[in-house]
């Protein structure tokens, strides 16, 4: 009985620990499953809004490249690009070239499908996004170890690769795929000019003369290739040479060099001669020769930054190269805040022999220490006087600072032997013309025989250098003062082509087309001249001439206040803002601006002349008369200032007074309209028609446009009895000016008179 217990209760204790562990699992499997159910939310609610995000990141992109619907298929050329590469590096499978060229050809026309064909002379921009895309074609090609050559493209699609990848600046990819453009269609003009501008970059001169070879034969008339070409070969190819040389004087181009481009020519010159005299043996020389040589060229085909790399590199191998130092000093120089730098190198140029002084005081001069350059120039000329170039450099840094007199002294203190070149005959010149000009900003005109010395000294210039262009160009200034404009164009044509770039041209240019009154060419020379000269003062006195003489005063009078801004003393700008002020009716501003002549100069004859005539339109006529008298102390044939003081004297009640000075005018100048006007006047005031109607005819007979005179005839004529040549008379001051009510009034006054004594006369019945 006991074990029957013992047993039953063995089985209840051990279903009670079984059901006890199955309660406790039981709640652990809840548990888990609640923990389960908020990671299920938990995650459903992350994908919920990483769906969200991706929604709106999908719609952003579309509203952002909905204005650039070509950038949404750069997506598929980064896949092209993504797959070609795992085929081409990543598969671990060795692939035969046919089959890697066939995939590189594939990506670069995947590329090239968003880089379309287009006129190569447009400046077409490139597809926003394919920059990066042609950058990582370029590292899977070079990774590669492929040409251009080995990509399956025609002539046009390697030169479109080749314009992505120069815009990328992969330029020896670049220069490859223009390279077999121009091999696939030789008359590929554009892939060619792409590649000599690579080329020119990166100064390889021997390839750029050969792409320069091919454009001549598919542009044989391309002056700027030949003008390119001629400088690469610096004698080198006579027969080249020659046959640019022939090429450009039968199209009307100038082969001229400029003089720093002469001066460029000139080390690269002395460098290539070292170089020959030079036994073959040191060939460490020779290659710093030859890179000085390579440096000029690039300066003159405008790669600085090439050409300072060629000189760095000639000095690392010959630092006692003088070509190079001086070379070197002119790049410095080009750059701003190289000063100290460039001048170091000019002195060690000159402590191996070299030429340097003018290029000094030059560098001197464009740091704005005058006074050093001067200085430079003086201590050189202590040494050697007999030095011209050194000589005129002085007179003109002297003249340029205002000081004719120490410009003049420098010019006469040089020797004989000197005045063998054409610099010190150009300075006394340019020194004439100054003088010129100063005569006639004081008396209004130009002193005639200044401008014979003037030309005499051009002339000379040019007898000792014909092809001197600032000769030239001084010669037309001379010229054109003078008033022979068709000597001053064929001058003018001469120094263009001698000079080109040179600054003052187009202004020069603009000055006689202006004279000429050609108004059309002077404005677009003085727009020419504005792109070449900041802050001159003769391009807006030229553009405020042309204003003023198509009749817009106030434009007129702001280019006037332009110049005067500019230089406060430009009598000639003050003068004719003073004119405009006059025909504005501002008499308040030509006043200021005539005192102010007046004033600054005396003996200016006009300036007085404007004075008396603003106060004469203020009524003030004994101040008028009185400038008038001054005037005519100083010139008392001047026939304007003799009618005026007539004017005044008539004005102020002193008619008896007036006929004097109004007989004098016409004495002097029978032809001058109104003096016989006045005289008219004044012969009307005393009662003496016919004399006055003698005056007045007269005065229509020397300005048949001559309007009051012709109303005058008419009023007296309207007066008469003759009433056929009082219609005839008014029908006149009509046809010079329709819109005159007076004349149409008293016309019809006399038509109606003449009807009336005509209706008059008939027989009555």
């Amino acid at each position: 009985m006991q074990s029957t217990t013992m047993a039953i209760l063995t089985l209840y204790g051990v279903l009670g620990v079984a059901l006890f562990a199955l309660w406790l699992k039981h709640k652990s499997v809840i548990r888990q499953k609640e923990r389960m159910r908020d990671k299920l939310g938990s995650v459903e609610g992350n994908l919920t809004e990483t769906s969200q995000r991706l929604d709106l990141l999908s719609r952003g992109v579309d509203t952002i490249l909905s204005g650039t619907p070509q950038v949404h298929g750069l997506l598929g050329v980064h896949r092209s690009l993504e797959s070609a590469e795992s085929l081409l590096f990543n598969q671990g499978i060795p692939i035969s070239n046919s089959e890697s060229c066939a995939i590189a050809s594939h990506a670069a026309k995947a590329v090239l499908k968003h880089h379309p064909e287009r006129d190569p002379e447009i400046d077409a921009t490139i597809t926003p996004g394919l920059q990066p895309l042609s950058e990582r074609l370029a590292a899977m090609l070079s990774e590669a170890e492929m040409k251009a050559e080995d990509i399956e493209l025609s002539a046009g699609e390697h030169r479109r690769l080749g314009d992505l990848f120069h815009s990328v600046e992969r330029n020896d990819w670049a220069a490859d795929c223009f390279h077999r453009a121009n091999e696939l269609d030789p008359e590929d003009e554009f892939a060619l000019r792409s590649l000599s501008e690579i080329q020119r970059q990166k100064g390889d001169l021997e390839d750029l003369d050969r792409s320069l070879e091919r454009l001549l034969a598919i542009s044989p008339d391309d002056m700027e290739v030949l003008k390119e070409q001629a400088l690469l070969l610096d004698g080198n190819d006579p027969t080249r040479v020659t046959r640019n040389r022939k090429r450009l004087e039968g199209l009307g181009a100038s082969q001229s060099l400029s003089e720093e481009e002469s001066e460029i020519t000139d080390i690269a010159k002395r460098a290539r001669d070292a170089h020959q005299g030079i036994e073959s043996a040191l060939s460490q020389s020779e290659s710093a020769a030859d890179l000085v040589e390579r440096a000029a060229k690039q300066i003159l085909l405008g790669e600085v930054r090439g050409a300072l790399e060629s000189v760095e590199m000639a000095l690392d191998m010959d630092a006692n190269n003088g070509p190079a130092w001086l070379l070197q000093a002119r790049l410095l120089a080009a750059g701003k805040g190289n000063t100290k730098a460039a001048l170091k190198s000019i002195r060690r140029a000159n402590a191996l022999g070299e030429y340097t002084v003018v290029m000094e005081s030059e560098i001197l001069e464009n740091d704005s220490r005058t006074d050093a350059a001067i200085q430079v120039l003086e201590e050189h000329l202590k040494k050697a006087p007999t030095d011209p170039e050194a000589r005129g450099k002085l007179s003109l840094l002297w003249l340029s600072n205002g000081s004719n007199d120490s410009s003049r002294r420098v010019l006469d203190e040089a020797p004989d032997e000197s005045w063998e070149s054409a610099t010190l005959h150009i300075m006394r010149g340019r020194l004439y013309l100054e003088d010129s000009d100063e005569h006639r900003d004081n008396t209004g005109k130009h002193e005639q025989m200044l401008l014979i010395d003037a030309l005499v000294a051009f002339d000379k210039a040019i007898e000792h250098d014909r092809e001197s262009g600032l000769a030239w160009l001084g010669r037309a200034r001379a010229l054109r003062y003078q008033g022979t404009y068709k000597e001053a164009e064929v001058a003018l044509v001469r120094a263009r082509r001698l000079i080109p770039d040179h600054t003052s041209i187009p202004l020069e240019e603009a000055h006689l087309s202006l004279d000429a009154n050609n108004l059309e060419r002077a404005n677009a020379l003085a727009i020419e001249a504005t792109t070449r000269l900041k802050n001159n003062s003769n391009v807006p006195f030229i553009r405020g001439i042309i204003a003023a003489r198509q009749g817009r005063l106030e434009e007129a009078r702001n280019f006037f206040s332009s110049t005067l801004d500019i230089d406060p003393d430009h009598v000639r700008a003050r003068l004719n803002r003073c004119s405009a002020a006059l025909l504005s009716e501002d008499l308040a501003q030509a006043l200021d601006d005539a005192d102010h002549l007046v004033n600054a100069r005396p003996e200016h004859e006009l300036a007085r002349l404007r004075r008396s005539e603003i106060l004469m339109n203020h009524g003030d006529w004994a101040e008028a008369e009185t400038e008038l008298r001054n005037l005519l102390k100083q010139n008392s044939k001047h026939t304007m200032a003799l009618v005026h003081l007539g004017t005044c004297m008539i004005a102020a009640d002193k008619s008896e007074q007036a006929e004097r000075p109004l007989n004098k005018a016409i004495e002097i100048d029978p032809s001058l309209s109104e003096a016989w006007y006045q005289r008219g006047l004044l012969y009307l005031d005393f009662g003496r028609v016919a004399e006055a109607m003698s005056d007045f005819e007269e005065a229509t007979r020397s300005d048949p446009h001559h309007i009051d005179a012709k109303l005058r005839i008419a009023a007296i004529l309207h007066e008469g009895d003759d009433l056929d040549k009082a219609i005839f008379a008014w029908r006149q001051v009509l046809d010079i000016e329709p819109q005159h009510q007076l004349a149409r009034r008293r016309l019809i006054e006399s038509r109606d008179l003449m009807a009336s004594r005509q209706a008059s006369l008939l027989p009555k019945d």
